[in-house]
């Protein structure tokens, strides 16, 4: 079972940008992307 903390022994790539529509208004929210793939919400 991988735990919450299991980034921090990944390889960091890059940060990526998903778009939502919150009450009417776009924003873009910044996740940060892994070498394996995953997206962990940015701080």
């Amino acid at each position: 079972m991988l735990t919450r903390n299991h980034h921090e022994h990944l390889d960091f790539v890059k940060i990526v940008y998903s778009k939502q529509v919150i009450h009417g208004k776009l924003q873009l929210i910044p996740l940060e992307l892994y070498a394996d793939g995953t997206l962990k919400r940015s701080a």
